[in-house]
Order: structure tokens, then C-alpha cells, then sequence
């Protein structure tokens, strides 16, 4: 009961997928084509699918138990195994035959372009991490027209092999959508959890203990930070600022544009980011050390500069960078504003860090006051 399965002049059949494409290539015309045009090639072949069975085996194994130290050292050997036997055998590349598209491609291609999107989505492995030579095997072979049209869309692949996962994974019940790790505690993850809620973007979110970091967490993002954002294709987003940009790009019929698309919109936006981001720096540098002069200083310069872009109007008046609304720029700016005044003036030596800054008050005060604001 297994696929595929060929029927041939509707009476007999053959199975395992490795035969039938070799009786393929053999009734095809030229015969032959795929195995190779001389005896050396064609050993070469034949000996690379002779050794590719234990990495697919390795790549099952891993699937049904995603976070098992073993089973990845298995997978990284088998890995290095077959990138050894490439290395060894090929010349410039990219295919195995070096310019020839062969059974080898044919034979290890589709389960480089399933295993994929599903080691990544449940496993956070990257089966090309320390392959390159099998990574440009499949980056060219997927641009050929024939495999294009052989290959499913890789939350399919995901979706598919979701059985063979344990329900007790944290994301099997999300599968294969987004999923967004976030931490109640931290202004970085409330960054993209206000741009959900200021587009309308119902996202699962997983909240990550960050004093008692899951052990399974590191596989997913090796620095251990949150926000993270799982992807339906299995790849990962970091950084809370450009997750926000990702939603907002990638989910245009949901609510209003954070980010203008015009150019000089756009430039404006980020460039008050990159203020944000000095700003920021400034700020966690006097909540550790209210006394550091030095960051006392360079918050002032920050904060003042954000104070005069407000000003500007630049999106219209209003509270907001974006005018009456927040755009990109305050998404980045106001759960910093918000975390501030939360460790003022416990945090701060009595400090109130904004009494100088009204219009960065008012945009911290209209922005825990917004509609969008209360739902995070």
C-alpha cells in the first residue's frame, strides 16, 4: 500500500520509486539518458544512489522526533557524508554530472525540496547548513521547468507530514501557519503584536519564558531572542522591527499600510526608525545606570531628535509619526515609550526621563490609550 505505483499495459506493476524511474529512463528514448553516457559516469551514479537511503532515513527519523539531540547528529553525519561524496566526485557543478541533469538529481531532488520546508517548520534544521554543494544541486534543479512542475508548494509538504509528527510538538497544532513567539514582558515583542492588531492579523502567538528559555527554543532561533516569526513555508523572521515589516508587506488587504510605499514615505519612516534605534539603546543604558552620563546624554540627543521629526508632521497632525494613526515608525517607537514609563521612576532613580519630551509623552499617552494600543 505504498506510492508510487506503475502499471504497465495494464496488467503489471512495479513499485519503489527508484526502479520504476530507472524503467523509465530505460524505455525512454535516448535509453539510458539519465544513468550516465560512459562507464565512469555512470559508476558515479549508480554509487551516489547507492549511499543517498540513510540520509532520507535520517530526515524521517528526525521528523518523528524534531527535537532529538541524536537524531540531528544523525542527520549532520549523513549530511556530511553525501556532501563528501559530491565533493569528491564532481568538478564545478552545479549538477552531480557537473552540466548533466542525471538519475542522481532525479533520485535525492524531491526529497531535498520536501524535507526542507518540514525540518525547518518542526524541527528549526537546515538541511543545507553545512551542505553547499547539495544546496546548489537543488537551487539549480529547481529552476528547471520539468521539476518546477513536480514539486508541491512546501506547506504542502508540511501539511503532509504532520501525521508523522508528535502532538505533543508546540507548533503541530498550528500547522502549517504562522506562529509568532513572543514574550508579555518584552517592548521588541510587542512590536509586531501592535502591528497585529493595528492591520486586523489574527496571528498565533506563543509565549516564551525567557528566565527559563524552553530547551527546544534554540533550534528556532539560535540567539535565543524573541519576537520570532514561524512562516506557513517553514522559514523564520527575526528581529522585531523587521517582523512588522514582513507583516505589514505580506499581509496588504489587512488594515492600513504601516509602512508608506512611495519612496519618499518609505525613507522618512525608516529614518525615524534608526533614530528609535539610538533612542533605545539610550534608554535601556540609563535603566541599568540611571547615573551613566554618558547614556543620559546620548538619550537627551535621541530623545530630542524624535521630538523635532514629531513635529514635523510630516503624515499630518496628530499624536502619531503617522498623523492620527500609527505607522511603522511609532510601531517602533511607542512600546518603547510605554516600557519606559513603566520603569519610571522605580527604575530610573525618580527620574521622569520624558518631562522635556511632550510630544513623546503624547504619543506614548495616545498610543496606550488607542484601540490597537489595548490589545497589547
Amino acid at each position: 500500500e505504498t506510492v508510487p505505483t506503475l502499471q504497465v499495459d495494464g496488467k503489471k506493476c512495479m513499485i519503489e520509486s527508484d526502479l520504476i524511474a530507472r524503467y523509465i529512463d530505460r524505455i525512454s528514448s535516448p535509453a539510458n539518458a539519465l544513468i550516465g553516457s560512459s562507464p565512469y559516469q555512470r559508476h558515479r551514479v549508480e554509487f551516489f544512489l547507492s549511499e543517498i537511503g540513510d540520509l532520507v532515513k535520517a530526515y524521517f527519523g528526525l521528523v518523528r522526533d524534531p527535537f532529538n539531540e541524536e537524531k540531528r547528529k544523525s542527520v549532520d553525519h549523513n549530511t556530511a557524508y553525501i556532501e563528501g561524496i559530491i565533493a569528491e566526485h564532481q568538478g564545478d557543478g552545479p549538477y552531480f554530472l557537473d552540466d548533466t541533469f542525471s538519475m542522481a538529481e532525479v533520485m535525492v531532488v524531491p526529497f531535498l525540496a520536501c524535507f526542507r520546508p518540514v525540518l525547518s517548520y518542526y524541527c528549526g534544521y537546515d538541511i543545507f547548513h553545512e551542505a553547499p554543494r547539495l544546496k546548489k544541486m537543488y537551487v539549480t534543479s529547481m529552476q528547471r521547468t520539468t521539476v518546477k512542475e513536480t514539486i508541491s508548494k512546501p506547506e504542502e509538504y508540511i501539511i503532509g507530514f504532520k501525521s508523522k509528527v508528535p502532538k505533543s510538538h508546540v507548533t503541530w497544532s498550528l500547522a502549517p501557519g504562522y506562529v509568532l513567539f513572543v514574550n508579555k514582558y518584552s517592548p521588541f515583542s510587542d512590536r509586531p503584536r501592535l502591528a497585529c492588531a493595528l492591520k486586523n492579523i489574527d496571528l498565533p502567538m506563543l509565549e516564551i519564558d525567557l528566565k527559563q528559555l524552553p530547551s527546544w527554543f534554540r533550534w528556532f532561533n539560535q540567539r535565543e531572542t524573541v519576537p520570532t516569526l514561524l512562516t506557513p513555508q517553514g522559514t523564520y523572521v527575526h528581529e522585531s522591527q523587521l517582523i512588522v515589516h514582513y507583516l505589514d508587506d505580506g499581509f496588504p488587504e489587512h488594515g492600513p499600510a504601516l509602512l508608506p510605499k512611495d519612496a519618499d514615505g518609505s525613507y522618512h519612516v525608516r529614518f525615524v526608525e534608526s533614530n528609535v534605534d539610538y533612542f533605545m539603546d539610550a534608554m535601556y543604558s540609563l535603566i541599568k545606570d540611571p547615573k551613566n552620563m554618558n547614556a543620559k546624554e546620548e538619550f537627551d540627543w535621541a530623545a530630542g531628535e524624535l521630538e523635532k521629526l514629531l513635529a514635523e508632521h510630516q503624515f499630518g497632525e496628530g499624536p502619531f509619526f503617522g498623523g492620527t494613526t500609527m505607522n511603522a515608525a511609532d510601531v517602533s517607537l511607542v512600546p518603547m515609550l510605554v516600557h519606559l514609563k513603566a520603569c519610571t521612576p522605580d527604575l530610573t532613580e525618580g527620574q521622569d526621563l520624558l518631562a522635556n519630551y511632550k510630544l513623546l509623552a503624547a504619543a506614548a499617552e495616545a498610543g496606550l490609550t488607542s484601540e490597537a494600543g489595548k490589545k497589547v
